[in-house]
């Protein structure tokens, strides 16, 4: 192997420090947030960029993103939808991507995707590492645990309500 194929080896195994650095904070912002209401249909904009006193899910990842300088679109849908970011296969999953689940409501489908291909996408949550996700949650009834902003191990979200749709890194 000459020593430029070892560089570029060796390149491909670094670790991206501002990627990280990113990623952190990110996480560092969402868990700020534990505790706080789930509040259906909040919107950033009436809270002048200050952090509003409730999220729903989407309205979190984008007020979360937004912190570290990604503007998200408002909805679980048009995010997953948007053309930021890239879809990444759920063997390749990292801390800050965002998860989409079909969920028991919310925006059902988007001209993006293939027509006559429904995609049901209603809740996202930030993977922030060891299994484990931070979200604004409203199914209390399903799991106590499930209500306001939460940091869990996934695996306890329901089946079949809680399918992986799709899985994005936007950083």
């Amino acid at each position: 192997m000459s020593r430029e194929e070892k560089n570029n080896s060796f390149d491909k195994l670094r670790v991206n420090p501002e990627r990280d650095r990113r990623v952190e904070k990110l996480i560092e912002v969402a868990r700020n947030c534990l505790g706080m209401p789930y509040k259906y249909g909040a919107y950033l904009k009436e809270n002048n960029g200050e952090k509003p006193a409730g999220f729903d899910c989407s309205s979190f990842v984008q007020y979360i993103f937004k912190q570290v300088g990604v503007d998200m679109p408002r909805s679980s849908i048009e995010q997953a939808a948007s053309l930021l970011g890239i879809e990444v296969s759920p063997d390749k999953i990292e801390p800050g991507d965002v998860l989409f689940f079909e969920s028991t409501k919310g925006h059902y489908w988007h001209a993006i995707f293939p027509p006559g291909k429904k995609v049901y996408i209603g809740h996202n949550v930030i993977y922030v590492g060891n299994g484990n996700i931070i979200h604004a949650a409203d199914n209390a009834v399903l799991n106590p645990i499930l209500q306001g902003v939460v940091e869990h191990e996934m695996n306890i979200l329901p089946k079949p309500a809680y399918d992986i749709v799709m899985i994005k890194r936007f950083i």
